[in-house]
């Protein structure tokens, strides 16, 4: 990837509207740089790996970590915007693949009857067989763009929800008071999102906004349980 397109896409106003503007600079120069290491790597990159590139940064790098900014699976690090750019790249290299072997079978076609004495029958079986796997081409197109449409309209779904429920001030108060902890609404922004991130990584929930709301509840309320939520410091 860092060799057919050594840079990717940095787009200011989702950067500003981030949550990692709500840490400190020094947080935010370390998360740019993991970042371009990590596409350098062809977004593949070991947790260890990282940690050895950034030796005199590993606080900042678990703290990243740790309040979801950056994601760690299986010991890999994943980096889910840069992620989103490689996978439509790669979808683009398919679609280019594809149109250059069907260019390449016209010239083939084209030489052959500028070079061959075939008859009038053989030149028309030869012109169906290419004009029916351009239209093959063109389904094979249609059916990935659908697929692809339908994916990005499913990990949107949660995403939609997420959005609604961070704006609403009624909510997030009401889910406040219910928690043990006793948390405040600016808390619970915090856990729903790391929520909506953790459920479009692992699994997806296909339901409406009341048992979207259920679920979350029943999950914070599971964390204090095991106590495992920390209440992350209020920058």
């Amino acid at each position: 990837m860092a060799k057919d397109l050594p840079y990717f896409k940095f787009f200011c106003s989702e950067w500003s509207d981030g949550d990692i503007t709500l840490e400190t600079y020094e947080m935010q120069g370390i998360f740019i740089n993991i970042c371009s290491y990590y596409w350098s790597n062809e977004c593949t990159l070991e947790l260890s790996k990282l940690k050895k590139r950034f030796r005199n940064d590993i606080e900042l790098i678990d703290l990243l970590i740790k309040n979801n900014l950056l994601k760690q699976i299986s010991g890999f690090i994943k980096i889910s915007f840069l992620d989103e750019q490689k996978n439509e790249r790669e979808e683009q290299s398919k679609i280019k693949s594809k149109g250059g072997k069907a260019s390449a079978e016209a010239k083939k076609l084209l030489k052959i009857q500028q070079n061959v004495n075939t008859t009038s029958t053989e030149n028309q079986h030869v012109l169906n067989s290419c004009s029916t796997e351009s239209q093959l081409l063109r389904e094979d197109k249609i059916r990935e763009d659908k697929i692809r449409e339908d994916k990005i309209r499913e990990e949107n779904k949660n995403d939609k929800i997420y959005s609604e429920l961070i704006i609403s001030e009624s909510w997030l108060e009401s889910t406040a008071m219910q928690s043990k902890q006793k948390f405040i609404p600016i808390e619970i922004k915090r856990y729903l999102k790391q929520y909506n991130d953790m459920i479009n990584v692992q699994f997806e929930i296909k339901t409406n906004k009341n048992e979207y709301c259920r679920h979350f509840i029943n999950w914070l309320n599971k964390q204090e349980k095991k106590n495992i939520i920390n209440k992350p410091k209020l920058l």
